[in-house]
């Protein structure tokens, strides 16, 4: 009878000490090892071909209560092909992987074209973990996997000139 009590006032403390553990966990990874993701990306592909850059913006959609990378892709003249918009992530800290469901809207027809599946992946700069490199694979007609690049963005520019000038010089398009 004593071991059953014993084990009946355990339960509790032991659920209270691990909410605790989770709770400091979660709080000094914040500070010590934190994740810097917020702002403006361009993405290069690894391979050769048209469409090898697109730019977005990583952000908290406290609405969604969600992270969402939308942006778009673009023709290597600067002309854009589509945009993408997150409809599912999942943001996995403690491999450092930011997963994400996207729709794609083509520009020239106006609709949505297809759905696909991105992974941001991070590396270690200074005390912070920044995004570095992830890959898509998509639905869109004649698509393949695609692994690439990410640089940070200062803006992101709206006309094609100034698109074509920031692949030039941040993107190392060629």
């Amino acid at each position: 009878m004593k071991d059953l009590l014993l084990l009946l006032a355990g339960i509790p403390f032991g659920v209270a000490a691990n909410y605790i553990y989770q709770y400091v966990k979660s709080k000094t990874d914040r500070m010590y090892d934190p994740i810097k993701m917020i702002g403006n990306w361009g993405e290069l592909v690894d391979d050769s071909g048209e469409r090898r850059c697109s730019m977005g913006e990583i952000r908290y959609d406290r609405r969604r209560k969600m992270w969402t990378f939308d942006g778009t892709n673009y023709h290597n003249d600067g002309r854009p092909f589509c945009h993408w918009t997150t409809e599912a992530s999942y943001m996995d800290k403690s491999a450092r992987e930011f997963y994400y469901i996207f729709t794609n809207t083509l520009v020239e027809s106006g609709q949505k074209g297809y759905m696909g599946f991105g992974v941001v992946r991070f590396r270690r700069q200074e005390r912070a973990w920044v995004p570095d490199h992830g890959f898509f694979v998509s639905g869109n007609e004649g698509e393949t996997y695609r692994s690439h690049t990410m640089v940070p963005l200062d803006g992101i520019p709206t006309n094609q000139s100034e698109v074509r000038k920031l692949f030039l010089s941040k993107l190392n398009l060629t």
